[in-house]
């Protein structure tokens, strides 16, 4: 399992996409500045077998790239050193725990769910509330049989070693564990709270964000209720999962466009639409942006 996708994992029960568009073709965007272009991607990091073979654009894409970017070197998460680093970031140092961290009837409603699904608590008294909601959210999609396997940014990662093809990263493992910190400025019982809720309408919302996310309707998860939710009331984490990770990645991706090489760059869907997301910032900077 990798723990970058279990990262990600945790983001996904708030950036789920909601209605469709009779106009949007696929999640995929082909990003030009005169003769020289480069491919954009959304992804989706957790899918199922039956979702794939997927959209036939993201393989034109990869198919006319010769170079593969991720938001973050897939290798490096899955090294035994990163994933030590990863889980102490998770985890208490001191005399705190879970349970003292938390109001009692937060607790509670922990508890009771994690019963429900055969998890002991106790296994987790060290885990700082945000942690605990991550590996949830996490074991909940694996229940519902989405995979990070089965994921885009996986089947590309695995075709591009076999394939040859050079492998770049956007931003380095060590930066998504201090993007994912930031989840700890949200009140703890708050937090979890919120995770308890959303999980029960998770299965709902399955669907139509595989349906939106292949139709490439991104319009849907501007106006998404979880991510205007995200934005009124936890700020400071929308700002550090999106919009500081986005004007991060346009120091980068305005340069790909200034030799004849193609790339195919595949980041979280999220990050595309909107007035912070890639789409809208590489077309204020006089790119050509088309969606396939």
């Amino acid at each position: 399992m990798s723990i970058r996708n279990a990262i990600l994992c945790a983001v996904l029960v708030g950036f789920n996409l909601m209605a469709s568009s009779a106009f949007a073709e696929s999640s995929v965007w082909k990003v030009s500045k005169g003769e020289n272009y480069f491919y954009l991607g959304g992804t989706i990091h957790l899918l199922s077998a039956a979702d794939h073979p997927l959209p036939d654009e993201f393989n034109l894409a990869y198919n006319d790239a010769g170079k593969i970017f991720f938001e973050t070197d897939l290798a490096a998460t899955k090294t035994p050193e990163f994933q030590s680093k990863f889980i102490a970031a998770m985890m208490y140092s001191d005399d705190r725990t879970l349970q003292s961290e938390l109001d009692p009837a937060i607790y509670r409603k922990l508890e009771s769910f994690m019963t429900s699904r055969h998890m002991p608590i106790a296994q987790f008294s060290k885990f700082q509330p945000w942690g605990v909601s991550m590996m949830i959210v996490l074991f909940e999609y694996q229940r519902l049989g989405m995979m990070p396997n089965y994921g885009v940014d996986a089947y590309f990662n695995s075709l591009a070693v076999s394939d040859n093809k050079i492998i770049m990263s956007l931003e380095t493992p060590d930066e998504q564990i201090n993007f994912l910190r930031s989840m700890a400025k949200i009140d703890q019982d708050i937090g979890v709270e919120y995770t308890l809720r959303d999980l029960k309408r998770l299965p709902e919302f399955i669907d139509s964000m595989k349906q939106n996310w292949r139709s490439g309707d991104l319009e849907a998860l501007a106006e998404s209720i979880f991510v205007a939710q995200m934005q009124r009331e936890f700020p400071e984490l929308y700002d550090s999962i999106v919009t500081s990770r986005n004007n991060a990645w346009m120091r980068q991706l305005p340069r790909l466009t200034d030799d004849s090489e193609r790339e195919f760059v595949l980041v979280g869907a999220m990050h595309l639409y909107g007035k912070e997301g890639l789409l809208n910032q590489l077309a204020l900077q006089g790119f050509s942006v088309e969606q396939l």
